[in-house]
């Protein structure tokens, strides 16, 4: 029986049948990191396997695209001639067309072209949820899209239809966003959204900072500036802000004040971007105003979760929390560096960093709300909670978590061991001295960083031991087998000295051993540590081990696979295996990401049956025979092969344990399969959800899971992206020794380019009727560059020179004016676009396409054509590309072709010096290379940023629609080098920009810059040295504490940080709503905000501060009597947060002299009631307000 013409068998046997039609003989010259990539991204794949070769792909898409041809007359002959055309400049790496055009093409999988689109947005409800619906479309068939907000009415204003206030644009950003979340996605892009609302929309400043305090969910945003804002901004004057229901004006902002918050939340998250909305509709960008107004361009996003890091695994709100501005590099995995990081003839598109860890910096960590989510989860255990539209790298390429199937995907997982801190110290201050609630002092040698020993505590205690806090027999205590004497003199001993004084270790029966400790310090330390009070069933790996160094971490998985694990021998040779059996699975996952971290891979079973009784018969307490009741509740932790060879390396048992261990016979190991089929994708309820940045791959490991994280191209409403591009390096030519451009080959391919992109248009399946409309109806098209850093190397011209500037826009101007060429000659053939009469060339030479040119990211088709990316400098000269096969790890050097020919000629070539190279990855402090090669051979890092942005202006000069570059700022930049960056794009005559600043602390303060570089660091303005107060995190852990104060009970509770900073401080005194809540209240309120703001003092130096001010202040009648006196409130709140930091109060000031004739006090606070008329009246105090008497 035929298959049916819809089936994936149809498609694959047609797919096959195409591409051994007459396939042009030319062969690529793929580098072994780009096959990796098309591997993994863009071949075609029959029951998880690669089926096609790049050749195969190039000529799949090059036969699909020229199909048109037949659309306006070409015979077959001439279309094969054509498609033959289009195959040699892709398998050549002279051009590319876009990622969707090279996965999509020739699949019959019915997914778009196109990567994004735009839609409108309308000032109804019909007109809104129409272009939810719109949206919801184009996501499921793998677009992302752009909305422009600016013409919904602003909050609060008037609602005819139904009587009420409009909620404003900023609270229909949720509503889209959840739109998206909701779709699931085909192929290997997710939904991605961006919003652009205009600088006079009066809830610009709501927009402006909406993702500042986490309100905003995960939309990038732009802000559209008007020529009218910045005629004000150089004014220095005020602007109007229009109501977009009706065009009238309803309040003025200052245009300074506006700007300084647009690049304050800038220089902190990297949004807002900058879109400057009249230029673009004045220019070529817009070449049918009569039509429309562009309104928004569209970027990609990205999702949360708990990452491998430099500095060991931290949680997402953490990395919030510590770095919302960069500060820490994550992990990325082995198997996609090669591929996404490469240097390849003088390229490279990553930050200058070591490649011998793979790790990359962050720009930006935030949090997006609260989304709907799913818990995806894997056949070994694996478990990670995202949104649906979150992607996961699988065996097919990146998918959305909600898109896998059980069965039918393996997601990666982490395959290369990844650091853990190196900052011992604990994550809270410990105390020498602990006074107890009798109020004597008590000594004690808790360890105040990680160490070996105390990891080791930490897993017996999780293992085999027991904690009880919340009450007066709050205790620690551990248990010991028959076989476990020497470990428990080990912990017995460390924690006798920690606590102060030896215990007495008590035998039970069976060989059975407890010690146990009773002290508050004790349990309260390990409390803090993240050991959780609870039974078996629901205990976890301790937080703080997560941010612990490698020794500490070893000592805690020797410790709880000695106490819980054994070894499962088998006479087979390599069938022997590693258990670690528990109650809890939560335990078990946790351990599984501290293995992976280790390069161990586990797995986790249910090994749970039936409840049982009688197991074991025991006495209580009293006397009275028992039988143990089995519940059957049990999970074991399993590790095998090859990763059972590395734990007993690693981190192995201890005693008798590691010798049974060493005595199995190993042999050799099959190689491990780092990925995982997928069980389960299953809601997971309304949660909070972070997002990061890492601006050059996109990608992190989270929970042991690889998973992944631009608005270049100005639309119209229902527009669509249609992209391509010339790698210019491929037409530099080398004559006598010297290298020029092959403009007559760059002109033939540039027309080929032209008629490639046209073609699109007409094979393309647009996902809705009315974007199939207006694409056909203005036909834009972006042919853009790729490879402008080599091409400059290969021409010896440096990228920060006026030389390069110069060539930017002489090669821009010839690709520019060729392909308006050719778009003309193809209106002669094809007839123009049909809103030609309505556009700016209505009245010169007709075109096909009503725009040719625009810059595009060329992250991943950059990679396959083997070049730099886009227009922006490379990132290192040099690296180490390392490939696993199952003979070990290769290690191959990769130099720039270009400059490895520059020290030929000039004759300082040398083996050391390509070593040395190598290393560092730039020229920057290796001796004996000439200035000319350092001038010429800078990295992106080395480039002051004022260039990028000259680079992005001179080829926009030329440039019909926008051009993609991101201006990186150095971690050091301040607040007026974002200012300076934006106005200088203004000037320039940019289309818009986006800038990213690297490197720096989550707590850095916005200031002036570092010394040594006057000249590049310009001084901020005052009113960028301020910072928004730091954002509350949806969860924070504390501790509470009672106080007794003159004017009743106080209870304080001091909240931290997961890095153990204090951060916010509750006051509770009296009953609610009296006067004496309010006072406690109001000191609550601003001890928190005195920790919030922006200051160079550490938060618990500021907290010093607020101990000083509020110590020894005298009330109307202390309580307590010497050491335990208090004053007031305020002193007992000293008291308190000393006590939580492990300071005292200070001495007492000399008493003041009252001033004569000062006023008498006559009425205090009564702690009954609150009001301020408690007085002393007859020999007692009594409140004249609710009558209470304290006699």
């Amino acid at each position: 029986m035929a298959a049916k013409e819809s089936s994936p068998r149809f498609s694959y046997v047609k797919m096959r049948f195409m591409n051994a039609q007459t396939r042009p003989s030319k062969m690529g010259r793929w580098s072994e990191p780009a096959l990796r990539v098309l591997a993994e991204r863009y071949l075609s794949r029959r029951e998880g396997k690669v089926i096609e070769t790049p050749e195969e792909m190039c000529w799949r898409v090059a036969r699909t695209i020229a199909d048109a041809e037949a659309r306006f007359g070409r015979s077959p002959a001439a279309s094969q001639e054509i498609a033959t055309a289009f195959y040699d400049m892709m398998v050549e790496g002279q051009f590319l067309p876009n990622s969707p055009t090279l996965m999509n093409a020739g699949k019959d999988n019915q997914l778009q072209y196109s990567a994004c689109y735009v839609l409108p947005v309308g000032d109804s409800m019909e007109e809104i949820f129409d272009s939810v619906k719109a949206a919801a479309i184009i996501h499921q068939s793998g677009g992302g899209t752009g909305f422009a907000f600016s013409r919904l009415r602003p909050k609060n204003d008037f609602v005819r239809s139904t009587g009420g206030r409009a909620s404003g644009p900023v609270s229909f950003l949720k509503v889209f966003n959840s739109a998206t979340e909701a779709v699931k996605q085909g192929g290997t892009r997710r939904g991605a959204n961006m919003g652009v609302l205009r600088v006079d929309h009066p809830d610009i400043l709501e927009f402006v900072e909406c993702k500042l305090d986490g309100a905003m969910t995960n939309f990038n945003i732009s802000v559209a500036v008007t020529d009218s804002f910045m005629a004000a901004l150089e004014s220095g004057g005020d602007y109007d802000l229009i109501n977009p229901r009706t065009g009238m004006a309803v309040a003025r902002l200052s245009a300074q004040e506006v700007f300084d918050r647009i690049v304050r939340a800038a220089w902190r998250t990297g949004d807002p971007g900058l879109v400057f909305i009249d230029r673009i509709n004045a220019s070529p960008a817009n070449p049918t105003p009569q039509v429309g107004l562009v309104e928004a361009t569209n970027p990609c996003l990205t999702g949360e979760a708990l990452v491998a890091t430099d500095r060991g695994l931290m949680r997402m709100d953490e990395l919030v929390e510590r770095h919302a501005a960069g500060g820490v590099a994550v992990k990325i995995d082995g198997r996609l560096l090669p591929a996404r990081f490469m240097v390849w003839e003088g390229t490279h598109n990553v930050p200058l960093v070591s490649y011998d860890d793979g790790y990359l910096p962050i720009s930006q960590a935030i949090c997006s709300g609260e989304r709907e989510t799913v818990r995806l989860r894997t056949r070994a255990g694996f478990e990670l909670v995202c949104t649906p539209d979150h992607r996961v790298m699988t065996d097919r390429g990146w998918m959305a978590a909600g898109e896998l199937k059980s069965g039918g995907h393996r997601v990666w997982i982490q395959s290369d061991p990844s650091a853990f801190a190196s900052d011992r110290r604990l994550p809270f201050d410990v105390s020498a001295e602990f006074k107890g609630a009798n109020g004597r002092s008590y000594r004690h040698a808790l360890p105040s960083i990680w160490t070996q020993e105390l990891g080791f505590v930490l897993g017996w205690l999780i293992g085999d031991g027991w904690l009880r806090a919340g009450d007066r027999n709050c205790r620690v205590g551990f248990s010991f087998g028959p076989g476990d004497a020497t470990m428990r003199e080990r912990i017995h001993g460390a924690v006798d000295e920690w606590y102060g004084h030896p215990t007495r270790a008590v035998e039970r029966p069976r060989g059975v051993w407890h010690v146990s400790y009773h002290g508050k310090f004790l349990v309260d330390f390990f409390v803090r540590l993240g050991v959780r009070p609870a039974r078996a069933a629901d205990k976890v790996v301790p937080a703080s081990i997560f941010g612990a160094p490698p020794e500490a971490v070893i000592g805690f998985l020797q410790a709880l696979f000695t106490a819980d694990g054994t070894v499962r021998d088998n006479p087979k040779a390599n069938s022997a295996w590693i258990a670690l059996t528990s109650k809890s699975p939560e335990l078990l996952r946790g351990v599984q990401i501290f293995l992976l971290n280790l390069g161990i891979k586990s797995r986790i079973f249910d090994r749970s049956r039936a409840p049982r009784d009688g197991v074991f018969a025991y006495r209580a307490v009293r006397g009275a025979p028992r039988a143990y009741r089995s519940d059957g509740v049990l999970f074991e932790l399993g590790i095998f092969g090859k990763s059972r060879e590395v734990f007993r390396r690693t981190v192995g048992f201890l005693g008798a344990k590691q010798e049974r261990l060493g005595r199995i016979r190993y042999g050799g190991f099959y190689a491990q399969r780092f990925s995982d089929p997928v069980v389960s994708v299953e809601p997971a309820g309304v949660r909070r959800v972070y997002d990061l940045t890492e601006p050059q791959s996109h990608s992190m490991i989270a929970n042991g899971l690889v998973v992944h994280q631009c608005g270049e191209q100005p639309l119209l409403p229902n527009e669509a992206c249609n992209l391509g591009s010339l790698n210019v390096a491929r037409f530099a030519r080398e004559q006598d020794g010297r290298w020029s451009l092959d403009w007559d080959e760059l002109e033939r391919v540039v027309r080929l380019a032209v008629r490639f992109l046209d073609d699109v248009i007409e094979v393309n399946p647009y996902p809705l009727a009315a974007i199939d409309a207006m694409v056909k109806a203005n036909r834009r098209i972006g042919l853009g560059v790729m490879g402008w850093a080599d091409l400059l190397f290969a021409l010896d011209i440096p990228y920060d020179s006026e030389e390069a500037l110069a060539l930017a826009g002489r090669l821009m101007a010839f690709i520019q004016d060729i392909g308006h060429d050719q778009s003309a000659r193809l209106a002669e053939e094809r007839g123009p676009f049909p809103n030609y009469e309505r556009s700016i060339y209505e009245r010169g030479r007709a075109l096909r396409n009503s725009t040719v040119t625009t810059i595009a990211p060329t992250g991943t088709i950059s990679m396959i054509a083997g070049c730099s990316s886009g227009i922006e400098p490379v990132f290192a000269l040099a690296f180490e590309h390392r490939v696993k096969g199952v003979d070990g790890e290769r290690v191959l050097p990769f130099v720039s072709q270009s400059f490895e020919r520059f020290g030929r000629q000039r004759g300082f070539y040398s083996d050391a010096l390509m070593g040395e190279v190598a290393r560092r990855g730039t020229l920057a402090g290796i001796p004996g290379v000439p200035e000319a090669a350092r001038a010429v051979f800078k990295t992106a890092h080395e480039i002051h940023w004022s260039w990028h942005v000259r680079h992005q202006a001179a080829f926009q000069r030329h440039t019909d629609n926008g051009v993609s570059k991101t201006i990186n700022l150095p971690a050091d930049a301040t607040g007026q080098d974002v200012a300076d960056a934006y106005l200088l794009a203004w000037r320039e005559g940019c289309l818009g920009i986006t800038v990213f600043r690297d490197g720096c602390k989550g707590g850095q303060v916005l200031n002036v810059g570092v010394g040594g570089d006057a000249a590049g660091a310009p001084e901020a303005t005052d009113a960028l040295d301020d910072r928004v107060v730091r954002p509350r995190p949806h969860s924070l852990a504390g501790a509470t504490y009672r106080m007794e104060t003159p004017i009743g009970t106080a209870f304080v509770t001091v909240n931290e940080t997961p890095g153990g900073d204090p951060f916010e401080v509750f006051v509770q005194v009296g009953k609610a709503g009296s006067d004496t809540m309010a006072v406690a209240e109001a000191l609550g309120r601003l001890i928190s905000l005195v920790l919030r703001l922006p200051s160079p003092l550490s938060p618990r130096r500021r907290l010093e501060e607020v101990i000083s001010q509020l110590a020894w202040i005298g009330g109307g009648q202390p309580t307590g009597f010497g050491a335990a006196k208090v004053l007031s409130l305020p002193d007992a709140l000293a008291r308190t947060l000393g006590e939580h930091i492990g300071i005292g109060r200070g001495p007492a000031p000399e008493a003041a002299k009252a001033p004569e004739g000062g006023r008498r006090r006559v009425g205090d606070l009564c702690k009954e009631c609150g009001q301020a008329t408690l007085v002393y009246e007859e020999g007692c105090k009594k409140c004249l307000s609710c009558g209470f008497n304290e006699c």
